[in-house]
């Protein structure tokens, strides 16, 4: 299976974003320039040595840089609705909502919400 290098890339950049770190902190850790740094976000190929760098640095695995595929150690949330293992559909769902616009997620939600509410009463 092939992977999107532009979703590797986004993937980095929301891993690098959620620890608070700037492309030079990356870049610094790895001894690596900070444009490579960047052009591994836009989808450049990060090389296989930097790869795995990045794996271990982000607590991921390589599987999960490479596909997207969720692990327990990474996202699992300490809501107990939210535990990992993960179904194809939860995966997909939070592939999608990654690729939405704020609208498109707060019109999202509201059409989950509702649907639940109908199922309830």
């Amino acid at each position: 299976m092939m992977t999107d290098k532009n979703s590797m890339g986004r993937r980095l950049r929301e891993l690098r974003k959620a620890k608070g770190l700037t492309q030079v902190d990356v870049a610094a850790a790895l001894d690596v320039s900070r444009s490579h740094i960047t052009q591994v976000e836009l989808g450049a190929d990060p090389g296989f040595s930097t790869f795995i760098q990045l794996a271990k640095f982000y607590d991921v695995s390589l599987d999960y840089l490479f596909s997207g595929r969720a692990e327990t150690s990474t996202i699992l949330s300490t809501n107990i609705n939210c535990q990992a293992p993960y179904t194809a559909e939860e995966l997909a769902l939070i592939e999608l909502w990654r690729e939405m616009n704020e609208g498109q997620r707060e019109l999202l939600l509201s059409m989950i919400e509702k649907a639940v509410r109908l199922n309830v009463a």
